[in-house]
C-alpha cells in the first residue's frame, strides 16, 4: 500500500512536488530520481556484462583467457555494459515508438522465464536449504532491514510507468490499474523466485552471477541451466532499455520548467528528446563502464527515499490545508513529523540498547505519532484536490468534478510511509548519507548559479497560462537561451 500510494501522487515525484514547494526545493527533491535511473541503468547494463562472460566460459566453454582479456579487463572496467549502453541510447535515438515493440516482445520473454525459474525451482526445491530461515550472519532483524534499504532501488520500476503518464491513453483510468497491477505482478514474482532459488540451493552456495543457472546445475538440470542463463543474456538489456527512456522525460520537466539547460526540452519533429537522449545516454554509458555499482547503492537509496518522504508530505499538504486562524500551521507539522521521524529511527537503530535508549527510542516514537494524529484531528480536509496549494497555470486545480485516484486514509498512510522511509535511511552506512549530502550540495551550487536566474517561476510566476517549451520558430537546432519566456510546444512527445 505505501508503495502504491507513493507512486500515485501526482504523476510523477517532480511533478507533485513541484506544484507545493518553493523552487529550489523542487529541484533538490527531484534530483534523487535522475539518480536513481542512472544508477538502475548501470548496474543492469554491468550485471549484463557479468552475465555474458559467465554464460561464455561456463556454459559455451569459450576459452577463458580470452574472454577474461577482453571482457573482464580489471580496474573496474565492463566492455559489455559499454556495448550495451550505446546500443541502447542509438535504438532510443530512434524513437519510443520504434522500441516500443522491442520492449513489449522482450519484456513477454523475461515474464515467462521468470515464470519458469520459479515454478522450476520450486519443483526442485529441498526444505534443508531453508533452514535457517532467518541466517545468523544477518544479525536478525537488523540485518534485514539493512538489506531491504540497500536493495530498495530494485523495487522501483513502477515509478517508471508515472514518468510516462504525460503520453499514456486516458492516464487518469489506465495509470492507477497500471501502477496497481505491476506491483502485484513483481511482487508475487519476487517472493516466489526467492523462495524457488533459496529452496534448490543453499544460501552460501548461491552465485552472485548467474543465481539460477548454477542453482539448477547444482540440481543437475543441466538443460535448464543453459536454457535460464541464455535467456538472461538475452533479455537482461530490455531493463536498460526502459530505464534509459525515462531519464530524458525528467529532464524535460526540469527544463520545460527553466531548472535545466532548455536543450532538454527540444522535441524534435518525430517526438523524440533526441539531446536529451544522447547527454543522459552518454553520463550513462560513461558510469555504468568505469564506476563499480557497489559505491553507489547506499547513496541512491538513501536519495530514493528522502524523495518519497518529500513526496508524502506533499500528498498531505495536497489533501489537508492548515486552519484559517494558523496559516503554515500544516507545514510546519509535517516538518516537526519529519523530523522526529528521523530522531526516532537514528535513535531506535543506533542508540544505546540498554533501557535508557529504549526509553528514549519509544519517547520519540510516541512523539512521532502525537504529531501525526494532531495533523489528522487540527488540519481538515481540502475541499479540492490541491486546495489553497496549487495556484500556478501549470498545475492545474481540479474542479472537483475529475475523476481520480485518491489514496485512502489521508494522512495515516503517507504519514506512515514516511516513518518507514526515514527508518530505512537510518540503517545506512555514514558513507552512503555523507555522499547524498554532497550531492545536495552540488545541486544547491547549480541552482543558484543557473536555476535561480532562468527558472520560469522565480521570472514571470506560476499563474502565466503558459508553458516553457518550443515555439514554432524555436525547433531544434534554433539556439534561443534559457529563460523565462514563456512559449509553446509546437511537438509532443511520442
Amino acid at each position: 500500500m505505501f508503495l502504491l500510494h507513493q507512486s500515485f501522487v501526482w504523476h510523477s515525484i517532480y511533478t507533485c512536488i513541484s506544484t507545493i514547494v518553493p523552487i529550489y526545493f523542487q529541484l533538490l527533491f527531484s534530483l534523487p530520481a535522475p539518480l536513481k535511473y542512472s544508477y538502475v541503468y548501470q548496474i543492469q547494463q554491468r550485471s549484463w556484462g557479468d552475465k555474458v562472460v559467465e554464460w561464455l566460459t561456463v556454459e559455451l566453454h569459450a576459452d577463458k583467457e580470452w574472454v577474461y582479456a577482453y571482457l573482464q579487463p580489471g580496474y573496474g572496467i565492463n566492455p559489455m555494459a559499454f556495448l550495451v549502453s550505446c546500443s541502447t541510447t542509438l535504438l532510443l535515438l530512434g524513437g519510443v515508438k520504434e522500441s516500443k515493440m522491442i520492449t513489449d516482445i522482450f519484456t513477454w520473454i523475461k515474464v515467462a522465464l521468470v515464470l519458469f525459474m520459479a515454478i522450476g525451482g520450486l519443483l526442485l526445491l529441498d526444505t534443508n536449504n531453508l533452514q535457517p530461515f532467518m541466517p545468523p550472519e544477518l544479525n536478525g532483524w537488523n540485518g534485514i532491514m539493512r538489506g531491504a534499504t540497500t536493495s530498495f532501488f530494485g523495487y522501483l520500476g513502477y515509478d517508471g510507468i508515472c514518468c510516462v503518464a504525460g503520453e499514456a491513453i486516458n492516464p487518469t483510468v489506465n495509470l492507477p490499474k497500471a501502477v496497481m497491477y505491476t506491483l502485484i505482478i513483481v511482487t508475487a514474482l519476487y517472493v516466489v523466485a526467492a523462495l524457488a532459488l533459496t529452496g534448490m540451493q543453499n544460501y552460501t552456495e548461491i552465485s552472485v552471477e548467474s543465481g539460477f543457472p548454477e542453482a539448477f546445475a547444482s540440481r543437475g538440470v543441466m538443460w535448464a541451466a543453459q536454457l535460464t542463463a541464455a535467456g538472461e543474456v538475452i533479455t537482461l538489456p530490455i531493463v536498460v532499455l526502459i530505464s534509459g527512456v525515462l531519464q530524458p522525460r525528467l529532464q524535460y520537466a526540469l527544463a520545460r520548467d527553466g531548472l535545466l539547460p532548455h536543450m532538454f526540452c527540444e522535441v524534435t519533429p518525430a517526438g523524440n528528446l533526441r539531446k536529451g537522449t544522447i547527454v543522459a545516454g552518454t553520463i550513462m554509458t560513461f558510469i555504468a563502464t568505469f564506476v563499480p555499482f557497489e559505491y553507489l547503492d547506499d547513496f541512491v537509496s538513501a536519495g530514493v527515499l528522502v524523495a518519497f518522504s518529500i513526496t508524502n508530505s506533499s500528498l498531505v499538504i495536497m489533501r489537508r490545508e492548515s486552519p484559517e486562524n494558523t496559516p503554515f500551521n500544516l507545514e510546519k507539522l509535517l516538518l516537526l513529523f519529519n523530523g522526529l521521524s528521523f530522531l526516532s529511527a537514528v535513535v531506535s537503530v543506533h542508540g544505546p540498547r540498554n533501557i535508557v535508549g529504549k526509553f528514549l527510542a519509544f519517547c520519540f516514537i510516541v512523539a512521532t505519532a502525537a504529531v501525526g494524529f494532531w495533523i489528522s484531528w487540527s488540519c481538515p480536509s481540502s475541499a479540492v484536490f490541491g486546495g489553497k496549494s496549487i495556484t500556478m497555470g501549470n498545475h492545474k486545480r481540479d474542479n472537483g468534478n475529475q475523476q481520480y485516484f485518491q489514496t485512502p486514509f489521508v494522512p495515516l498512510i503517507p504519514c506512515l510511509g514516511t516513518f518507514i522511509n526515514w527508518f530505512l535511511i537510518a540503517q545506512l552506512d555514514f558513507l552512503g548519507i555523507f555522499l547524498l549530502l554532497c550531492y545536495f550540495s552540488l545541486a544547491t551550487m547549480f541552482y543558484f548559479h543557473y536555476g535561480a536566474k532562468n527558472s520560469f517561476g522565480n521570472n514571470i510566476g506560476w499563474d502565466y497560462p503558459g508553458d516553457l517549451g518550443l515555439s514554432e520558430d524555436n525547433e531544434e537546432g534554433n539556439n534561443h537561451a534559457p529563460s523565462a519566456t514563456c512559449i509553446e510546444n509546437k511537438y509532443t512527445i511520442t
